[in-house]
């Protein structure tokens, strides 16, 4: 593939990736997260259905359903419920630069199980990120930081991390469109005992959150999710991982734009942290590509 036009999904896919944070926290306003999370993959299962019964009978593929149900319950039910719950008591940018750490867990994750080795320059990236999300999130600052939602958001990108480390070499193959349709029906039916058990009572939701919906529904998961699965395809999963790069900085720009929230220079200074450290942490990875 052409340099400019890879270049031009990854930022595509960044700032998409990013949008679904800024986006949940509109709509959190008139649902929880749990109800939030089974609609929007509901509804991006009924949208995408269609399309894969007229695609070649792959969504009968077995492989694609235990892959794709795998993944779904790794990147859907735990990475982004959790990510969502934690979106309820901190802000959308500290979200977004703790999952945009998935690389660098990606690689202690890969470490700690054999899969790759661990190098000083991975650990010392690994540090790097870590000093940056304390930045953003406040703690250095002395900012009063909901700890719980440091952790349920902690929680959902080693949740993400181990989904990449564990479909390393497996879920590249996969039909783009059947394994993300499977992945929302993992979502929903995970998601959905504790929508029933946990959610709030429905009530009519403003146009805002509306809009919010909509735009996780259709651009962010039939979207985003199926360009990232294009990425892992045509880059590999180690490679397709460090394009979260991006994600601290559109993440603070996206949150300016959108939500009104303040720019503040320990956001720079910390987004600046994570990208150094996973440059770091990464560097190999291209090295060994470029041979």
């Amino acid at each position: 593939m052409n340099n400019a036009v890879l270049a031009t999904l990854v930022i595509i896919f960044s700032m998409v990736w990013s949008s679904a944070f800024i986006a949940g926290a509109v709509a959190l306003d008139d649902f929880d997260p749990f109800t939030l999370l089974t609609i929007r993959f509901l509804a991006s299962a009924l949208l995408m259905l269609p399309f894969c019964l007229v695609s070649g009978g792959y969504i009968h593929n077995r492989i694609a359903i235990k892959h794709g149900l795998l993944l779904g319950v790794f990147n859907n039910a735990l990475y982004l419920g959790l990510s969502f719950a934690a979106l309820q008591t901190i802000r959308p940018q500290v979200v977004i630069v703790i999952v945009s750490c998935a690389p660098l867990a990606t690689g202690l994750l890969s470490a700690w199980w054999g899969v790759e080795a661990l190098s000083p320059m991975k650990l010392l990236g690994a540090a790097l990120g870590l000093i940056g999300v304390a930045v953003i999130s406040g703690v250095t600052s002395g900012m009063t930081v909901d700890p719980w939602g440091i952790l349920l958001a902690t929680a959902g990108m080693l949740a993400f991390a181990s989904g990449t480390v564990f479909f390393r070499g497996r879920g590249t193959g996969l039909p783009v469109l059947q394994a993300n349709f499977w992945q929302s029906i993992a979502g929903a039916t995970a998601l959905l005992p504790l929508a029933l058990v946990f959610g709030q009572p429905l009530a009519v939701p403003s146009t805002n959150s509306m809009i919010a919906v909509a735009h996780l529904v259709l651009v962010v998961t039939v979207g985003g999710m199926s360009l990232w699965l294009v990425l892992i395809r045509i880059s590999g999963a180690a490679t397709a991982s460090t394009y979260h790069l991006l994600n601290p900085f559109f993440g603070v720009l996206l949150a300016y734009l959108i939500l009104g929230e303040p720019l503040r220079t320990t956001d720079f200074i910390g987004a600046a942290l994570i990208v150094i450290g996973l440059i770091l942490s990464t560097q190999e990875r291209w090295r060994e590509k470029q041979c």
